[in-house]
Parts: structure tokens; C-alpha cells; sequence
């Protein structure tokens, strides 16, 4: 008796299938032989005589396994189930008339058919194996497509903890918000929010981790989360940046990444900008646009702890813009950037053009299209006083 796997040389074929026989018996497996030229299958064949050598021949690829289960080194679905934890090929289980029983047990167990020995023509098994091998395709695929969906809910949830809208039920500020996110889709590094505070008052994040890729996200997310649970916590500002603090600290010790950041708490016309290694925002009106004069502190979750915020009052018609530290420094295939006076122009422009905050954000995220580089994101809040 051979221990080993042997293949027969195919007839020249169409498309011709790989099939593995794993058959001990050599008269059974002539007559299977027979039928599958009777079929016309014309099957590029592989015969092993045992469950390990049917193992050592799945290294080569195979569409369609037909495997007997009475074999010398295997017994009961044991064959069947040690061929289905390493091939996806589809297997058809051969039994004898007295075993039918275990043909349906093997088809609950991951068999795509099973047939009965002595009560198959070629014309049986060639339809058998053909629907076989559609049939293990076809799961193959639900099942990519199945992956893919989940992927794409897991992506979901992420961009919904990314890019939350901020929560902002009534009050007298008005926020506008803009978000491009790029060519590199959520995994960005940037993260912006918004939260309306019991007195009504309105307390603005925009802040970039410092790198990309599925850490410098998740960490955008974490510092999301956390920035508007200590938000709603209603905390003072210098402790929401703090407790932000702390946080990106101990989550830093797992990806040795920070972050920069600007938070605005603007109350009426009065507005203070605290600043953690970020660009300070602008203050756009009628007579010009001015940057926030701030004193930078450290970013956050590199150890620092106090941040000195800037007051300024907001005049009539005066708004406050926060946006990513990206927007001014982006190029465009080594090109200029856009550079801090270039978006002090756009905005003097387009303050002039468009009276409404929603075109004047809009503006800025079109010039930034044209110098920031395709897969840069950007993140811009536009923050108005109560006429």
C-alpha cells in the first residue's frame, strides 16, 4: 500500500479543476478515476492514501478535495475536519452505502456534498464536484464580504469617535464646523469638538497627534473621548486641559506619541485661547484679521501642566477661527505652502465676499485642497459671538 500522494498527468483542458482523491482502496478509487473521465471533468488528479498524505499534498493548491473517510490513519470526521482547518478547497466526502448516515454528519460539518459508493455515475459526480467547487467559492466570497462589512462598521464607529459633531443644543455662540478629511480616509491625526456648557458658554477643541497611521488615530480618538467627558464635566478649562494631560501621558507610554492642541472658551464676546504647542488661531473682522497673541505651552501628554490663556474681546462681526496645524504648512508636491500670510489673504478676501461663517470656512477649505498635500486632513471651527 502507498503512504504518499501521486498525480496523474491531466488532458489538455479548458480550465482544468485540481482534485485531490484521498482513497485507500485502490479498486474504489480506479472507479472514481473512471467516472471523472466519464464526466469529462478531465480533472488535473491527485491520489494519496492517507490523511497525511493528503495533508502533504495540500501544498500545492486544490479546488475540490473527494475524500473517503475510511481511511488507515484517520477515523470518523477527524479526516475531514484536520483537511478543513488547513484548505479551502471544497470537499466532497465518498461513503459506503452502509455509512450514509455519516455523509450528512460530514456536510454539518463543513463538507459542501457527500456521495454513496456504487450509487454514482460520472454524470452524478461531475455535477457533484462542479457545484462543489461553486458552492465553497461563493462561501469563500459571503465570507470576504462579510469581513469587508465588519471592517467597514469597525471604520464607522472610529470616524464617529474621530469626527463627532459637537453638541451644541441651544445658546446664543454659533459654531461652524468644516472637516476634509484626505485620501488616507479616518486614520488622520486630527481631532476637533465642541461642547456647550451649563451656563451656556462654549469650550472648542482643535488638536493634531503627532503622527499617522492606526496609533496616532486611536490616540485622536482617546483624546476625543476624554476631551468631551471632562467637557461635560463641567470642569474649568485649565483642568479639562489637565485632566487631557493625564491622559495622553499614560497613553503616550504605549505610543510614545503627543499632541498638540488649542482651546477656546468663548462666553458672550469674551473669548480665552489656551495654546499646547499649537498655531494660534485667527480673529477675522470687518477691519482685518489678527492672530490670537498666546503664550505656547507644552503638548499635551509630554509632561507639562500649566497653560497661561490669552483674553481677548470679540467686537461686532468679529469671529474666532481655530484650525489643524496642518493648514498653513502643507505642500503640494514640494511646493510653497500655504503658508500664515497667504490665509490671512484668503480670509480678508473672503470675509469681504462672505459675509456668513459658512463661506468663509469654505473658502479656507478650498485653498487648502490646492496646497495641502491629498491626504492631509484638516479640521477648522469657526466661532461667532451672539450679534
Amino acid at each position: 500500500m502507498h503512504d504518499h500522494a501521486v498525480r496523474a498527468t491531466p488532458a489538455p483542458a479548458a480550465e482544468a479543476l485540481h482534485i485531490l482523491l484521498v482513497e485507500d482502496d485502490d479498486g474504489d478509487a480506479f472507479l472514481v478515476e473512471e467516472l471523472l473521465a466519464e464526466a469529462d471533468l478531465r480533472p488535473d488528479l491527485t491520489r494519496a492514501w492517507s490523511l497525511e498524505a493528503a495533508l502533504d499534498a495540500l501544498a500545492v493548491p486544490v479546488d475540490c478535495v473527494l475524500l473517503d473517510l475510511g481511511l488507515p490513519d484517520a477515523s470518523g470526521l477527524d479526516a475531514l475536519v484536520r483537511l478543513r482547518e488547513v484548505s479551502d478547497a471544497a470537499l466532497v466526502v465518498l461513503t459506503g452505502l452502509d455509512d450514509a448516515a455519516r455523509g450528512v454528519q460530514a456536510v454539518a460539518a463543513g463538507a459542501q456534498d457527500y456521495l454513496v459508493k456504487g450509487t454514482v455515475d460520472g454524470e452524478l459526480l461531475g455535477r457533484a464536484v462542479r457545484y462543489a467547487v461553486e458552492r465553497r467559492r461563493a462561501e469563500q466570497e459571503r465570507a470576504v464580504h462579510e469581513a469587508t462589512r465588519r471592517r467597514a462598521e469597525q471604520t464607522s464607529r472610529l470616524e464617529r469617535n474621530l469626527l463627532a459633531a459637537p453638541s451644541l443644543p441651544q445658546g446664543d455662540v454659533h459654531v461652524t464646523v468644516r472637516d476634509r478629511v484626505g485620501d488616507a480616509g479616518v486614520l488622520g491625526s486630527d481631532v476637533y469638538d465642541a461642547v456647550q456648557r451649563p451656563d451656556g458658554s462654549v469650550l472648542a477643541l482643535v488638536g493634531n497627534v503627532a503622527g499617522d497611521g492606526p496609533d496616532a488615530a486611536a490616540l485622536g480618538a482617546c483624546l476625543r473621548i476624554a476631551w468631551r467627558a471632562l467637557a461635560l464635566a463641567d470642569l474649568a478649562p485649565e483642568e479639562v486641559l489637565q485632566g487631557l494631560e493625564r491622559v495622553l501621558r499614560t497613553e503616550r507610554g504605549q505610543t510614545g506619541l503627543a499632541a498638540s492642541a488649542v482651546v477656546a472658551a468663548l462666553d458672550g464676546h469674551h473669548a480665552r485661547v489656551w495654546l499646547a504647542a499649537h498655531p494660534a488661531p485667527l480673529v477675522v473682522g470687518p477691519d482685518g484679521v489678527r492672530p490670537v497673541s498666546a503664550t505656547n505651552g507644552p503638548a499635551l501628554g509630554a509632561g507639562g501642566d500649566t497653560w497661561v490663556p490669552a483674553e481677548l474681546h470679540l467686537a461686532d462681526g468679529e469671529r474666532l477661527l481655530l484650525f489643524s496645524e496642518g493648514l498653513t504648512s502643507a505642500r503640494r508636491d514640494g511646493g510653497e505652502p500655504l503658508g500664515e500670510d497667504r490665509l490671512r489673504q484668503v480670509l480678508l478676501q473672503a470675509s469681504g465676499q462672505a459675509a456668513d461663517d459658512a463661506g468663509l470656512a469654505d473658502a479656507v477649505v478650498r485653498v487648502a485642497g490646492r496646497y495641502g498635500a491629498p491626504d492631509d486632513h484638516l479640521a477648522l471651527l469657526v466661532l461667532r459671538p451672539p450679534a
